[in-house]
């Protein structure tokens, strides 16, 4: 009995530790997660701060156009965007006073949910908000003076130059507010993060103290089993006796071992700052507890959890290419047995890969892996706080190794995996979508870009597939090097977000100071990815290095003419070539400040005339060939003009 109560204390401790873990791990995710509601509103209070100076210009400007009687557009089409501008002025007006009197009271609204801020940190940012609340009656009400009163009146014109005047010093308060935020979320991750390591090493520590203390208390009787054995002769004298001996010290061997391992890979998933880095070590430490030469993970399709993507894979070489035929590849969970795995949350085991598929149909993904020497293979489906998030694959080279017993220990595997990519993955996404709301908010200065960045992207991914087809980049245009191109094209402009109003906006030519200062935007977004990517190699990852090279090089030319390095031919990354051709038959096909769409007639002719020396010659070839592609893309977001 003492045995007994002291192994029920011994697990009742560990058991409590883990669920430490998991609770201070699932608060710290809701934490964090309201801090992104709260910074993604707050950013989006900066956006406001440009909307409303900017259409309070345009309304002038619009004004004017149609007061001197000899416009392009007619009358009633002026009318009408005048009309939307004002409206969109007392709109943003009324979304900006409502975000800070919720402030005011310490709370955010998020899509209905109410999310409170902390005393402390609302009494860090209660200097600025004063000053936001000290300048903003006169703001707001000089936002209303403008949309009631006639562009021509005194009270419009004052109400132009309070507007003008006082935006930088509005945008630069909403930006010290929304940086006071971001610094809180980043100490709150750091606080937790080291809280949990704390707690994992705690555990750990504790965990190994306690199987010494069970083996005084049990093993010790084994070995005066084993002694009294051994005067019996049976060791030395008996072969047979001898190999039951050590079968029982390796198998004893073998479950301590087994279990330090698993304590190991709990205490890497928190260690490791990057995910694959956590699936080698996976790869590399389990391989001897079950039969596997490929692991993959495939992911729900962010937006549309209907699809599924394969997104990492390892593999020996008996697979030799599996991983990049297969990542980035998607699939709808209706056309595969997948949906089935995910509802039942059950496991799968499939022996004989040939003998499965005998009387079913062999779609294209798993032609892919009967084609990488896939024999047999077991599936289960990823999920994290209750929600799936995708699935993970372990896959053997021979055929009817895996068991039951395999299942049950890849059940405590999976959930472990999960939780780090949901760790991992968040930061990254947090990272990312941060820099990339930046590239939108370039992007949406400008309301003649309409869905450029959405063309661009589908642009880059149509034109990329073809050059694959092609020997000479089947080997560098992988689907992991399509996945990040999509991603990484459309910050090509970030750059633009430092480039004034009055020159990006210019309706006609830059003059030659003007196109200098336009050409620095090559530079300024490099330079922005650049420092991102900083941040994120302290932490063991890197994101932006294609990004880079496309936002310096997109305007490089094959002849060297380009800027901002004079680069030529292949000395051009391939992925600025690519964002080249799909920037420019994108910008040739739509209305921009300084003149209207190009017919597709004109668009082919200038880019055929650019062929070999604007563009290299490949990559306007894969553009030709892939034209129906390209146009039903064009088709699907057709610009919409007030």
């Amino acid at each position: 009995m003492t045995i007994k109560k002291r192994f029920l204390v011994y697990l009742l401790i560990i058991v409590i530790g883990i669920i430490s873990i998991l609770f201070i791990s699932l608060y710290s995710g809701e934490l964090l997660k309201n801090n992104a509601k709260a910074i993604n509103i707050l950013g989006k209070q900066r956006m406001l701060t440009q909307s409303l100076s900017k259409n309070a210009s345009r309304l002038y400007v619009v004004n004017e156009e149609l007061s001197s009687g000899d416009s392009i557009q007619s009358d009633s089409v002026l009318t009408q965007k005048i009309a939307t501008i004002k409206q969109h002025l007392v709109e943003d007006g009324s979304t900006y006073q409502a975000v800070y009197e919720n402030l005011a009271t310490g709370t955010i609204l998020f899509n209905d949910e109410i999310i409170k801020i902390p005393g402390k940190l609302l009494q860090k940012i209660e200097p600025e908000l004063n000053y936001i609340v000290d300048i903003w009656g006169d703001f707001n009400l000089s936002i209303r003076e403008i949309a009631e009163y006639d562009y021509k009146s005194s009270t419009f014109k004052k109400a132009l130059v309070y507007i003008n005047e006082n935006n930088e010093s509005l945008l630069l308060h909403s930006d010290l507010i929304l940086t006071v935020f971001e610094n809180h979320m980043v100490h709150q991750y750091e606080f937790f993060r080291n809280l949990i390591f704390f707690l994992v090493a705690f555990v750990a520590v504790v965990t190994s103290f306690l199987m010494y203390q069970m083996y005084s208390d049990l093993f010790k009787a084994l070995n005066v089993f084993y002694k009294h054995i051994d005067m019996l002769g049976l060791e030395s004298n008996n072969t047979h006796g001898m190999y039951k001996g050590n079968a029982i010290a390796n198998e004893v061997e073998a479950m301590f071992s087994g279990f330090k391992e698993t304590l190991e890979l709990t205490e890497k998933i928190n260690t490791y700052d990057s995910f694959t880095e956590t699936l080698d070590y996976i790869y590399k430490s389990f391989n001897h507890f079950l039969p596997y030469s490929y692991i993959g993970i495939a992911l729900l399709k962010n937006g549309n959890p209907m699809k599924v993507v394969a997104s990492y894979g390892i593999s020996e070489i008996s697979h030799q290419g599996l991983a990049e035929a297969l990542i980035g590849y998607e699939v709808s969970l209706s056309e595969t047995s997948l949906g089935q795995i995910m509802t039942l949350k059950e496991p799968r085991i499939i022996n004989d890969f040939e003998a499965y598929f005998d009387n079913r149909p062999i779609k294209k993904y798993s032609q892919i892996l009967l084609d990488h020497n896939v024999k047999a293979s077991i599936t289960l489906p990823l999920e994290a706080n209750g929600k799936p998030i995708g699935f993970i694959f372990f896959s053997s080279d021979h055929k009817n190794v895996y068991h039951k017993k395999h299942i049950e220990y890849l059940k405590i595997l999976s959930n472990s995996i999960a939780l780090s990519f949901q760790k991992n993955i968040f930061v990254d996404d947090l990272v990312y979508s941060s820099v990339l709301a930046l590239a939108k908010l370039s992007e949406a200065r400008d309301e003649d870009t309409g869905d450029h960045l959405v063309r661009m992207s589908r642009y880059v991914s149509i034109i990329a597939k073809k050059l694959k087809d092609s020997p000479k980049y089947k080997d560098i245009i992988t689907n992991t090097y399509i996945v990040d191109l999509v991603k990484f094209s459309p910050m090509h402009d970030i750059g633009k977000v430092g480039i004034p109003d009055y020159i990006l906006l210019k309706p006609g030519k830059l003059t030659k100071e003007e196109f200098e200062i336009m050409k620095t935007h090559t530079i300024y977004g490099a330079n922005v990815l650049r420092e991102a990517e900083e941040n994120v190699k302290n932490k063991g990852r890197s994101l932006f290095s294609m990004g880079i090279e496309i936002a310096q090089n997109h305007h490089e030319k094959y002849d060297g003419s380009g800027y901002p390095s004079g680069l030529s031919g292949e000395n051009i990354p391939l992925c600025a070539r690519i964002v080249t051709v799909a920037d420019v038959f994108d910008a040739l096909l739509s209305k921009r400040p300084y003149k209207e769409p190009f017919t597709l007639e004109t668009t082919l002719k200038i880019i055929t005339e650019g062929r070999g020396k604007h563009f290299d010659p490949d990559i306007v070839d894969a553009l030709f060939e892939s034209l129906d592609e390209l146009l039903v893309v064009k088709n699907k977001f057709k610009q919409v003009h007030l």
